[in-house]
């Protein structure tokens, strides 16, 4: 399993670090984003794959800032269903790559039957990261890649997908 995460990590940093070093075209950055991902989603303690969703909102801090505030929410399906409230950072990396940070509250809604969560609590302290490289731009959508981490004292999980986003 371990070697499958590997495989699939690699197969999408490849395509992003040859982007990087070619990254000379510029373009206008907007204030706002409203954006959308999913992917396919590794719960680290449950050893079991599931399917993730991230939408999201940034404002720069002033035109031209690298630097963004905003908020996110994430819904992921695995080993029945949690979803993340947060609000946080975002730092333009590159032209085209950007990278947020952002803690939040997740809300756990496991199997009643299942002993061992009966013992946590139903909400936790929650870090999700996440790092955006846009492979296309059509004048205020972009759309590439996203490797994205969350964390939870009980869980974490990764997911690589597709990021998408609408700039104003």
């Amino acid at each position: 399993m371990k070697k499958s995460i590997i495989l699939i990590f690699i197969s999408f940093c490849t395509p992003i670090v040859y982007a990087c070093e070619h990254d000379h075209d510029t373009h206008e950055h907007s204030r706002n984003e409203i954006g959308f991902s999913t992917g396919a989603l590794y719960a680290f303690e449950h050893k079991e794959w599931g399917v993730g969703i991230h939408l999201h909102y940034f404002r720069t801090l002033k035109p031209h800032s690298k630097w963004s505030l905003g908020g996110g929410f994430e819904q992921a399906w695995v080993d029945g269903s949690h979803f993340n409230v947060s609000a946080g950072a975002k730092y333009q990396l590159l032209n085209r790559m950007s990278i947020a940070l952002l803690p939040g509250i997740t809300f756990l809604s496991h199997n009643e039957t299942d002993d061992t969560r009966k013992l946590h609590p139903k909400c936790f302290f929650a870090l999700h990261s996440e790092l955006v490289y846009d492979l296309l731009h059509w004048k205020n959508f972009h759309i590439g890649v996203v490797i994205d981490y969350s964390w939870t004292q009980i869980e974490s999980h990764a997911m690589i997908g597709i990021h998408s986003a609408f700039c104003f």
